[in-house]
């Protein structure tokens, strides 16, 4: 059974618990435009991240990188209830560098799982944040929440250590193994996104009949391969974008599409505006800095 305990959004903060009193193995591969704190007060649930294995037990604080998202997977174990923060970049990126530090650079190091059971600070904060989420709301509860996890941040090199080793079971290897697997081609499409003419042949590069490979990469990142490549062109474009003397052909060519207007059609369903407007975009920007 599935119960949502609680659950709002604060500003570009949502917190919601979640419990469930069943055992299940369907893997919950997801993209979300968020950075990602996953708080387990009881059951278990698996952490699949850059190839390895990682046990969300009670008392466990699992950090989520937006970024690797797209390589990262969980799949249940037991009965679990967690808690589940997400936040957008735009609301707590402010606060955190009002305080000193940089909120992509934090996400980045510390993605991961922690066992927090015997930290006294974290416990406090996430208690405060239970304490705000269930209590009665009011032009403060926002603020209060966003303060919370901003403290946890600050005290993260408390809780650093206390960083868990990858773990492995018989019970999940195939989960593992397909993981495993899933990240070879992730790396490989990262590295060499603007040279693969097909699914067909990067199917072939690794041993794979094509219809397996898209079968297992959907369910472990939950992008097509297209829509993963088109990730690193579309990211990689706005880079060649800042150049005004490439033209739209020349950066479609470079990122490996063979159609300008394929090119321009992917990058406005990413990023809702056209290549070109997102260039004239930046020249406006640059303009009034300068």
């Amino acid at each position: 059974m599935y119960k949502e305990v609680y659950k709002g959004e604060y500003d570009g903060v949502a917190v919601g618990r979640v419990c469930r009193n069943q055992n299940f193995t369907t893997s919950i591969s997801y993209y979300h435009n968020e950075y990602q704190i996953q708080y387990i007060f009881d059951g278990e649930r698996y952490f699949f991240s850059d190839g390895n294995c990682y046990r969300m037990m009670p008392g466990t604080i699992t950090i989520i990188d937006k970024a690797k998202i797209p390589k990262t997977n969980i799949i249940g174990g037991s009965s679990h209830d967690r808690l589940l923060i997400e936040m957008k970049e735009s609301a707590i990126a402010p606060l955190c560098r009002l305080l000193g530090f940089d909120i992509k650079s934090f996400f980045g190091s510390h993605h991961g799982v922690y066992q927090v059971s015997d930290n006294a600070c974290v416990q406090g904060i996430i208690s405060g944040i239970e304490k705000l989420a269930t209590g009665k709301r009011d032009s403060t509860t926002s603020g209060k929440i966003k303060l919370e996890v901003m403290q946890m941040f600050l005290r993260a090199s408390e809780w650093e250590k206390s960083k868990i080793c990858k773990f492995d079971e018989i019970g999940i290897k195939p989960h593992v193994e397909k993981q495993r697997k899933v990240h070879q081609v992730a790396d490989y499409i990262a590295e060499n996104y603007d040279r693969i003419d097909s699914v067909s042949s990067l199917a072939d590069q690794f041993y794979m009949s094509k219809a397996y490979l898209c079968r297992i990469f959907r369910e472990v990142t939950n992008f097509t391969i297209s829509e993963y490549i088109n990730l690193y062109r579309i990211a990689a474009s706005k880079q060649f974008l800042m150049n005004e003397e490439m033209s739209m052909a020349e950066i479609a060519n470079r990122l490996g599409y063979d159609s300008l207007t394929y090119f321009e059609r992917v990058f406005k369903k990413q990023m809702t505006v056209t290549p070109l407007q997102y260039r004239k975009s930046i020249s406006v920007k640059e303009t009034r800095i300068k």
